[in-house]
């Protein structure tokens, strides 16, 4: 195999397939990126740790035809301090080495048994289901995943937590995560060829989704589900993950519909409030107490060991007063990812869910296409 390209359009390829690549070193090969030619002009890098693969095709001048394997880090490193210009790269089979240079930088490498590289991506799966085809635009899942996953259970005991729900119906996607302390919903809209679908895509997987989207060009992606799998590809990528399999919980019935003590709040003044207040926050427990009074929000603090911080806000608010605590970090975390002005914060008593959304008086259907439910902390 012998190939000439260009440096930055290889490290950007190198870059949108190493996030998957397995770093235990259980299987050499699978810290390795599979290289190979697709045609005179074409190559293909692909990755895979068995669960999720992903391949990138980029242009790629093609004098010998072939494949080779080498390791993610070690192509990356190499690449990455090569010079702005053309780079060739050659195996050489009878001493099993791939030459990688550029100008005067040279540097020789042992190659991998690329044949030994799972050929996940080609084959078919066993399930005799039929398959499910939608289109979306990148914008739009790429917003609802960065307002939901960060909710999600991030270990690898969580079960079904660990994972977004994903339901389709009538040309609409929401999309839920919960990891029972909060819950994000958003919805979005979405081709759905009059299909209908349910089924739980991973924290990881949508990560590394929204990874891909900011390194492409594309305005639109589709994703197929395919028995237990779910194959999403853009115009140069393929990218494949397993699904999690098991039952969501019954979000629907967690959201709240009677919270009549509402707040509306400018969104950037709310967080750069708690930002301050949060330097005297307790950081094993990270609560925070709001107290909700006759158009003012005094937001507080009091560590006995460290001290207390306070600071009143401004705010639309016309209720019976309310004193109730969060976890700080789960407020940010959603006001952080509102695009509104200002925010509604939806509440009933001390202890039952707060409803946090965009505030959008003239539309009240977007209002509803996003929002943060929030389990309160007891005060003591």
């Amino acid at each position: 195999m012998k190939i000439i390209l260009q440096k930055e359009s290889f490290l950007n390829s190198i870059k949108a397939v190493k996030g998957i690549v397995s770093t235990r070193g259980v299987q050499p090969i699978l810290g390795a990126i599979l290289i190979e030619s697709v045609s005179s002009d074409r190559i293909k890098l692909t990755t895979t740790d068995l669960n999720l693969s992903i391949s990138y095709t980029t242009k790629a001048e093609v004098e010998k035809e072939g494949k080779i394997a080498i390791n993610a880090k070690v192509i990356e490193d190499i690449i990455t301090k090569m010079p702005d210009k053309n780079i060739t790269i050659e195996l050489n089979v009878e001493t099993n080495t791939i030459k990688i240079q550029s100008e005067k930088t040279k540097f020789e490498v042992i190659s991998l048994n690329a044949e030994e590289f799972p050929n996940i991506l080609n084959k078919k799966t066993d399930e005799t289901g039929e398959e499910k085809t939608f289109e979306i635009l990148t914008k739009d899942l790429n917003k609802a995943i960065k307002q939901t996953a960060f909710s999600a259970v991030q270990n690898e005991i969580g079960g079904v937590l660990t994972g977004i729900c994903f339901n389709i119906e009538e040309n609409t996607l929401e999309m839920v995560a919960t990891d029972g302390n909060r819950l994000t919903r958003s919805r979005i809209p979405i081709n759905s060829r009059n299909e209908a679908a349910n089924f739980i895509c991973s924290y990881r997987t949508l990560v590394e989704i929204s990874k891909l989207i900011s390194l492409v060009q594309d305005k639109n992606l589709k994703f197929t589900i395919k028995g237990n799998k779910i194959v999403f590809e853009f115009e140069d990528i393929i990218f494949q993950s397993g699904l999690i399999e098991g039952t969501y919980p019954k979000y629907q019935q967690l959201i709240p519909t009677n919270n009549e003590k509402i707040a509306t709040i400018d969104r950037q003044k709310f967080i750069d409030s708690i930002d301050r207040v949060s330097v005297m926050v307790n950081n094993r427990t990270n609560i925070m107490k709001f107290n909700f009074e006759n158009s003012m929000l005094e937001i507080s603090t009091d560590t006995p060991e460290a001290g207390s911080a306070k600071e009143t806000l401004d705010i639309d608010y016309s209720s019976d007063n309310l004193l109730i605590a969060f976890n700080y970090k789960y407020l940010l975390d959603c006001l952080r990812n509102i695009s509104k002005t200002n925010v509604k914060v939806e509440m009933s008593t001390n202890l039952s869910a707060a409803l946090i959304k965009p505030d959008d008086s003239d539309n009240n259907d977007e209002e509803d296409n996003y929002i943060c439910l929030i389990m309160p902390v007891q005060v003591r």
